[in-house]
């Protein structure tokens, strides 16, 4: 993971997510709700059994999926009985391996199933196997003692849904980040502007802007609230207005040198309104107004003079077109972000209202439905099957061979196996090199620390860092994760610090497993639909070009391009991610994965033109010479293969970018000898370039990038 990732997750830790609350304020009451049970066992002399209630908590904590106050109380009452029967269960068989197996199969492939058995049971996860394990792991130590602390186990649950139902239910203040984080990317790209513009138009704002309609789109459900929506959509559709007027200018290039300082300013300027919206929604600080400026008096006063030079001769008329356009941009950028501030500034006053509860949970356990959802062809069924078999082996052969802790390699398997073997591998390597990082801290901390109170302070600390970071890196849960088990386990008997190295290399056989039968078992491959996902991410950008094409000449002000943007974003995004999965992945082919992941990278530098390229309609568009041609050919340019097909689409497009080419010089032309003669006021031939310039760039830059997306492309079958 970069730093850069690091640090805007980190930065992230103080920020709500929807139906949550900021990662730090999680931490904290996470470390509260679940240590404290082994603090009040401590003070009342009984260290053990607050450890072990503590270990219920700890349980039950995995289950929280925030929400609701009411629904998710009751949620984590209802792992909390689960668990306590799962170890109950675990320490009633414990001597009884066969049974121990087979009930840690059930557990196992259910979990596994999740919501295609019922909401509840993908709730629990693999917390009923965890707390099996945690009881009958070790094959010792059970009888009615061992079972008896199945209630202790039942109440430091208990108590844990008590004290997280204490913490405030979701308000609005929740959803106000999301919807403030695609201006926090949309200024830092107007400060980019100026440097690096190629790197703007990078869909850096896709994923911000998928977020904040996520975290409003429940605003508009029959259980919304419609005047939250009316207050709180506006501003995502602000900073998508914002993201492709962003965009557009990117796509002018740099300023002329002539209009370099007040066009540096404009944006730094921008981007600190831009800022102050942020800080308004997110409830950093007050916001403040800025004083005015007179940089656009200075712009206009650069682009009169180049007028002026360029009727002399000695300004080259492109350079000011360009810089004219780039001023009409700045002007629509300025006054989207003043109308969106107005609008940010209704919304802290409204930040404590309550969000709306969520629906209620799934239907009930359907059995068609499940034994529809038992096959073969399904990746979940077997993902199932492959947990179940390689947790069920790995357990055999840590009993078999009678290994100390075996419990913890079974763990281990449940941490890390996931359906994509991809996914699986990254959490392999992150658990080793946790446990690693986290059981040698462990083992000085058990050496060196014997007093239970020390220890309960110690796991405080690690609890809330441990929930804090879970959202930066997996690995940074299994550094704080690895000692708190360890530390619980060594409250009843502290100094066994050897029990860090036996976990150590329990974590290692229990990967190495997971890793393998993720390999072997029924894998899930991503490579062989790369191609597929590809194809479709294809036809989705396409029909999105074709829509804004052919709405240019003819603006609508009902006509809707966002269902088709959002097909496209998600077609393209999950591309994207099934060629990241496929780079990991054995058996595939190198050579279409580098071509495939070429278009559709292309495909994501695409969806942001086709944007921008919205933000200009007007009637006059149709005026463009071969307009009508390039938008026949465009889409099906985009479609199709390399052939005598796409041959006369590509030779079609070059031909339309030509005849535009020779009309925006001859534009140019006459326009500067209206310059010559004095005539430096409006003009058809100056409102033909203001309207139709832009247009005609974009397109130049669309076709290049429509031809790196289909270059090298090859039929699914081929590929």
């Amino acid at each position: 993971m970069t730093r850069r990732v690091l640090g805007k997750r980190a930065v992230e830790l103080f920020s709500p997510v929807p139906g949550s609350r900021p990662a730090v304020v999680g931490g904290l009451v996470n470390g509260i709700a679940i240590g404290a049970p082994l603090l009040v066992g401590i003070v009342a002399s009984a260290p053990g059994v607050g450890a072990t209630a503590t270990l219920g908590a700890y349980v039950a904590a995995f289950t929280n999926q925030g929400g609701a106050r009411l629904p998710r109380t009751r949620g984590l009452l209802v792992a909390a009985a689960v668990d306590a029967a799962a170890f109950w269960i675990g320490a009633s068989v414990a001597t009884l391996f066969p049974v121990a197996l087979v009930v840690l199969a059930v557990l196992v492939f259910l979990a596994a199933m999740g919501s295609s058995v019922h909401a509840t049971v993908a709730r629990l996860g693999m917390m009923p196997a965890t707390a099996l394990l945690a009881a009958a792991g070790e094959g010792s130590g059970t009888g009615t003692g061992m079972r008896f602390d199945a209630v202790w186990v039942l109440l430091g649950g208990v108590w844990y849904a008590a004290a997280t139902a204490l913490t405030p239910s979701p308000r609005l203040r929740d959803l106000l980040d999301p919807i403030a984080q695609p201006y926090r990317v949309i200024a830092r790209n107007l400060r980019a502007v100026t440097g690096t513009p190629a790197d703007v138009t990078r869909p850096q704002t896709a994923g911000p802007l998928r977020r904040a309609e996520a975290a409003t789109r429940t605003l508009r459900s029959p259980r919304g609230d419609e005047h939250l929506a009316d207050v709180t959509d506006p501003l995502v559709r602000h900073a998508t207005a914002l993201a492709d007027l962003t965009t557009a200018l990117a796509v002018t290039g740099p300023p002329p040198a002539a209009i370099a300082a007040p066009y540096a300013a404009i944006t730094a300027r921008a981007s600190e309104r831009l800022t102050q919206i942020d800080d308004c929604l997110t409830l950093r600080r007050p916001p403040a107004d800025l004083e005015a400026d007179t940089f656009f008096a200075r712009l206009e006063t650069a682009c009169d003079r180049m007028r002026a030079q360029a009727a002399a001769g000695e300004q080259a008329y492109a350079d000011v077109a360009r810089a004219a356009r780039q001023r009409r941009l700045l002007a629509r950028i300025t006054t989207t972000i003043a109308t969106a501030r107005k609008d940010a500034d209704a919304l802290p006053s409204l930040a404590a209202t309550p969000l709306p509860t969520p629906p209620a949970p799934g239907a009930p356990l359907d059995m068609a439905r499940l034994r529809s959802a038992m096959t073969l062809t399904s990746p979940t069924y077997r993902h199932a099957l492959r947990a179940t078999t390689v947790s069920a082996a790995v357990l055999v052969l840590v009993h078999v061979a009678h290994l100390s802790h075996g419990a913890w390699a079974t763990l281990a398997v449940l941490r890390v196996l996931r359906p994509q073997y991809s996914i699986t591998r990254e959490r392999v390597a992150q658990r080793v090199i946790g446990n690693l990082v986290g059981g040698v801290s462990a083992a000085l901390l058990i050496a060196a620390v014997h007093q239970p109170t020390a220890i309960a302070l110690i796991l405080f600390a690690i609890i809330t860092a441990g929930f804090t970071l879970r959202p930066v890196n997996y690995a940074f849960w299994v550094v704080f994760g690895t000692p708190l088990v360890l530390l619980l386990g060594t409250v009843n008997h502290p100094g066994d610090w050897l029990d860090a190295l036996v976990r150590i290399a329990m974590t290692v056989l229990g990967t190495a497993a997971a890793l393998l039968g993720s390999r072997l078992l029924w894998p899930s491959w991503e490579h062989p639909r790369l191609t597929d996902h590809a194809s479709r991410a294809r036809q989705a950008t396409a029909a999105y070009l074709d829509a804004v094409l052919r709405s240019l000449p003819r603006p609508d002000p009902d006509a809707d391009l966002h269902p088709a943007r959002l097909t496209a974003d998600k077609a393209v995004a999950r591309a994207r991610t099934t060629a990241r999965h496929t780079r990991h992945e054995p058996g595939h082919d190198p050579a279409a994965l580098a071509r495939l992941t070429t278009s559709v990278d292309a495909l994501s530098a695409l969806l942001p033109l086709i944007a921008a390229l919205a933000t200009y309609s007007t009637p006059r568009t149709a005026r463009i010479p071969a307009m009508a041609s390039y938008t026949d050919h465009a889409a099906p340019a985009l479609t199709s293969f390399p052939g005598e097909e796409r041959a006369t689409h590509d030779t079609a497009l070059v031909d339309a970018l030509d005849e535009m080419s020779l009309y925006r010089e001859e534009l140019h032309i006459r326009r500067h000898r209206e310059l010559v003669t004095g005539r430096s006021g409006p003009t058809g031939t100056r409102t033909a370039i203001r309207e139709h310039e832009p247009v005609i760039e974009l397109l130049h830059t669309i076709a290049a990038t429509i031809h790196e997306a289909g270059r090298d492309e090859q039929p699914a079958d081929d590929a």
